[in-house]
């Protein structure tokens, strides 16, 4: 019996010893790998700023009030814009000063409203801004591009992040002359994509600038939108 324990304990030892040589001879590599995809973008959306000062609160909210409910019936009667593409995202009541010889002077009370707004028929989105720009004293901003379903190009994006990291472990394992035998770990890393946000080369100052010009009409150059994906591998080398 105390022959068979001192075998099995020496058994042991050496399995244990062959699997600590084995570990000790397994070759890796790390790299990262980035891939991207373009998709045209078939939609918009953009902020609308309304600001006014009155004597009193009441009458600055009433005065934005209008002038923000002039712009949802343009943008739902005229442009059929759905509702759940319409958000109120800002709604500030505050006073409005000046310094005058160092001194601190009210001006009145101001009411600011913003509207976030989604095109999605982007042949829309020029005659949109170009309506909106006849109502006075508003502001038109962060025009940006993007594509309702992006996830198609997200998966495609992977696959090419995938392709090189893979592509740049043959290169090193080529290099040391080692061959890559798979991958050990693989860990996913962000998927972004860039929306363009474009500038209107003109607008329309006043729907009677608008009939008299045909450079008041707005203009964009949409451009493609870029998806990108990142991965980081770790494969065995042989």
């Amino acid at each position: 019996m105390k022959k068979f324990l001192i075998a099995a304990l020496c058994a042991l030892l050496c399995l244990t010893a062959c699997q600590t040589s084995d570990d000790a001879l397994m070759r890796t590599i790390s790299v990262s790998g980035s891939g991207s995809v373009t998709i045209e973008p078939d939609m918009a959306s953009f902020s609308v700023s309304v600001e006014e000062t009155a004597d009193t609160t009441g009458e600055a909210q009433s005065m934005a009030n209008e002038k923000m409910a002039e712009v949802y019936r343009i943008l739902s009667e005229e442009f059929s814009i759905v509702d759940d593409d319409l958000r109120t995202t800002g709604m500030n009541l505050y006073p409005r000063y000046s310094y005058v010889d160092g001194q601190q002077v009210l001006l009145g009370q101001c009411s600011q409203q913003s509207l976030s707004v989604k095109v999605r028929n982007l042949d829309d989105l020029a005659p949109i801004i170009d309506r909106l720009s006849s109502i006075s004293g508003i502001t038109i901003s962060s025009i940006s591009l993007d594509a309702e379903d992006k996830s198609a190009v997200m998966s495609q994006a992977r696959v090419l992040a995938m392709q090189d990291a893979y592509a740049q472990a043959e290169d090193y394992a080529s290099a040391a002359g080692l061959t890559v035998e798979g991958p050990l770990t693989i860990s996913s890393g962000s998927v972004n994509w860039y929306s363009n946000r474009i500038q209107p080369v003109a607008l329309a100052a006043s729907a009677d600038y608008a009939a008299e010009s045909s450079k008041a009409s707005a203009s964009y150059y949409a451009g493609d939108l870029e998806v990108s994906a990142s991965v980081s591998v770790t494969f065995n080398l042989i």
